[in-house]
């Protein structure tokens, strides 16, 4: 129970944060989960994008289901895109 709790807690935390940007920038283009959770972390994914549908986000529950490969996985009439797109994290440091 308390894991469930804290996983939404978390993903609903996140989708907050995304619709905060989205009133600054006055819009937003995609959505891009990149990182070890964004690009990992199947259900985590989907669990953020369910909270944002009600911006036009329509996430393909198929091409979601992706671990660290650079691909769309929304569907194509989704008003915003969301991508997986693996990062280089020693390349980084």
């Amino acid at each position: 129970m308390r894991k469930k709790i804290a996983i939404d807690l978390f993903t609903k935390t996140i989708a907050q944060f995304v619709a905060k940007y989205g009133v600054s920038l006055k819009g937003i283009d995609c959505i891009v989960f990149t990182g070890g959770i964004g690009e990992n972390q199947i259900n985590i994914r989907k669990k953020i994008c369910e909270n944002l549908e009600w911006m036009g986000v329509k996430l393909d529950l198929d091409k979601n289901n992706v671990k660290g490969e650079e691909k769309e996985i929304s569907i194509s009439d989704s008003k915003i895109k969301v991508f997986v797109i693996p990062t280089d994290e020693e390349m980084v440091i």
